[in-house]
């Protein structure tokens, strides 16, 4: 049983965690909106700042299951979740090396939904459901994010 106290810090670490994730999606939001409104800057592309971010959350995503795997330290799992870890953080590597926006969209989409199947997959990694609810909208955002890019990559934006 819980004391008030861990309660209190349970809710507050939670609160933290809920507020960093969705504080997360702003940068996808944002240099979605800037090349959608034709927003440049000479010093700023939009476009590599959405690619780069979506690299590096992917990369970071993946690592939290290095993290988780470790802690399972007696489960058969383990060694599948480090590859896999791995893999996703390569991924998003050459998603952000290629200078093909369309392909390193559709790379990076591709990784975040499928990152979110092993997360659900696994029932090894004990996931609570509010994390999980939260990863499911913050994938549901972010991949929708991609899907506005790759539109405007492919069709063009309101200009």
């Amino acid at each position: 049983m819980f004391s008030a106290e861990d309660e209190s810090a349970m809710g507050k670490n939670e609160r933290v965690w809920l507020g960093l994730g969705y504080a997360g999606l702003l940068p996808f939001i944002l240099s979605t909106l800037m090349v959608w409104l034709g927003w440049q800057q000479p010093w700023f592309s939009a476009h590599f700042a959405f690619i780069s971010y979506s690299a590096i959350i992917l990369s970071f995503i993946s690592g939290t299951l290095w993290g988780r795997a470790l802690a399972l330290s007696t489960s058969g799992t383990i060694g599948r979740l480090l590859i896999l870890s791995n893999l996703y953080s390569i991924l998003a590597w050459v998603a952000l090396l290629l200078n093909q926006e369309v392909i390193s969209l559709a790379i990076l989409s591709v990784g975040y939904l499928s990152l979110l199947a092993v997360e659900k997959k696994s029932q090894a990694l004990c996931l609570n459901d509010d994390y999980l609810s939260m990863r499911h909208r913050l994938t549901l955002v972010a991949v929708s994010m991609h899907l506005l890019m790759l539109i405007h990559q492919l069709f063009g934006g309101l200009q």
